[in-house]
């Protein structure tokens, strides 16, 4: 039996563990599990929970937790093959976790007004592709990114800083 009663819902609180500001708060759940997102990677944050009964709120447990480090892709290069087509390679990141790399591209011709951008997915099993039928009056800048997929849920790394092709 529960000695305060049956638990009628949850307060959640988190903040990086090194930071005194004031916690972030999820009131008034009633799930049992909570995703919170939007969190740095590759940072220690301490979450708590509180159960609420007909007694009130219970005490706060404090856990700490540590976010997955996403790493950047490195050895990007982007080739032009010809004036709509741009080859790009990159170095493969050993995880089994990497579900796809995506290239980024956006048009920075100030000549025309019209602004051209896309991304296109690439398999994790892959380190070059082509991107085509880019518009051959605009000039490109690339970047990748990689994602993970831990426990079912998708990780988008950071963009690189965009590069010209060569």
């Amino acid at each position: 039996s529960m000695p305060n009663g049956i638990i009628m819902m949850y307060d959640i609180r988190y903040r990086e563990s090194d930071n005194s500001d004031s916690f972030v708060y999820v009131n008034g759940t009633t799930n049992t599990q909570q995703i919170i997102d939007g969190l740095m990677p590759n940072t220690s944050y301490t979450v708590g929970v509180r159960a609420y009964t007909i007694a009130g709120p219970g005490e706060w447990t404090d856990e700490s937790a540590m976010t997955f480090n996403i790493p950047m892709v490195e050895n990007f290069r982007a080739t032009r093959i010809s004036d709509t087509t741009v080859r790009v390679t990159w170095q493969q990141i050993e995880s089994d976790a990497v579900d796809r790399y995506t290239v980024y591209y956006y048009s920075t011709s100030e000549v025309k007004r019209q602004v051209d951008s896309g991304s296109m997915n690439f398999s994790a099993s892959v380190s070059e592709g082509v991107i085509d039928e880019l518009d051959p009056n605009l000039e490109y800048i690339f970047s990748i990114t990689v994602t993970f997929i831990l426990g079912g849920i998708e990780y988008e790394g950071m963009q690189i800083v965009p590069i010209v092709p060569s």
